[in-house]
């Protein structure tokens, strides 16, 4: 898989000197309470760096204009069959509600649609994010379902998904 260009993003393989940027988005107590996994220090985000660097699905957010890391996105596997995947993504807080969470989102739906040959891309929201949920709504998902205590602190789950054939159609 490529480099993804959008208008403001690249969205592009992880490097080991991303680690200290991928800390320093991993401090955000928003983020933390989301559900998306998050590490404790520079060396633990090294480690992960290594398992993320082979999985060509898992990508860092940068800005065009300087290259910075903003974020994290990715395709994940989630074994249900071949063409399904789930899409996990966070933005640093500095850098939210300035569209770049729709514009990574919109990037990683046209690769896994138009390169990735996927079928259904779906996305889990914790209840207490409505941001996040508007993000896939604007991107269009479909909301499925409220899983009722599911997330890890015992609040609701919002399950999302988009199918090949809906792409495109918002």
């Amino acid at each position: 898989m490529e480099r993804i260009e959008t208008e403001r993003l690249l969205i592009r393989e992880w490097q080991k000197s991303d680690a200290p940027g991928l800390f320093a988005i991993c401090q955000d107590p928003q983020l933390q309470r989301s559900g998306i996994g998050f590490y404790t220090s520079v060396e633990e985000c090294g480690q992960i760096l290594d398992i993320w660097i082979k999985n060509k699905e898992m990508r860092a957010v940068c800005r065009k204009e300087d290259s910075l890391l903003i974020g994290i996105i990715g395709l994940n596997d989630m074994g249900r069959y071949e063409g399904y995947k789930e899409l996990e993504y966070a933005i640093a807080a500095e850098y939210r509600n300035r569209g770049y969470a729709s514009e990574a989102v919109r990037g990683m739906l046209d690769c896994g649609f138009r390169i990735l040959g996927l079928s259904v891309i779906s996305a889990w929201v914790h209840s207490s994010n409505p941001i996040s949920a508007h993000v896939l709504e604007t991107c269009g998902f479909t909301l499925e379902g409220r899983l009722r205590r599911h997330a890890r602190d015992k609040g609701d789950t919002l399950c999302y998904s988009i199918l090949r054939e809906e792409y495109g159609n918002f």
